[in-house]
């Protein structure tokens, strides 16, 4: 029995794992296609797999300055920090409208039926008052007997 509960359990993480890795393989894929792509246009060959330092030395040997590298990196950078800048702006409109839905559907009639219960309150109490303080004409009358 424990067996059993102990093969469902990993079972379920290995699906939880495999959903994961289903959803992240793409972000993840196009990320390195993005860094591949910036390397290639610093000067660094990126066709087949190289270790880090290779990488480096081709960026430098075809950067010898350092305004040379800046320049580079500029121009190589250009697209993708303007997806990035798009991304981000997309995302915040995304959840600005989400939030503004999620407020107009759950905070809203909340705030309103609060503002409309303190209002008949309020209302009550006036009323009350009204009843509890003396009326004018009935305040002469007091003042005339005495």
């Amino acid at each position: 029995m424990i067996r059993d509960s102990l093969k469902t359990r990993f079972e379920s993480v290995q699906a939880a794992g495999k959903r994961l890795e289903d959803q992240l393989r793409p972000q993840l894929d196009k990320a390195s296609s993005e860094l591949k792509k910036v390397l290639a246009d610093l000067g660094a060959d990126v066709s087949e797999p190289r270790s880090l330092s290779e990488v480096v030395s081709q960026i430098r040997s075809k950067n010898p300055t350092f305004r040379e590298l800046t320049l580079r990196l500029d121009v190589a950078t250009y697209d993708l920090r303007k997806k990035l800048w798009w991304d981000a702006n997309m995302m915040t409109a995304y959840f600005t409208e989400k939030a503004g839905n999620a407020y107009d559907a759950d905070v809203r009639p909340k705030l309103t039926e609060a503002r409309q219960r303190a209002e008949s309150e309020a209302r009550r109490l006036f009323v009350q008052l009204r009843d509890l303080t003396p009326r004018r004409a009935g305040n002469k009358e007091v003042d005339e007997s005495a």
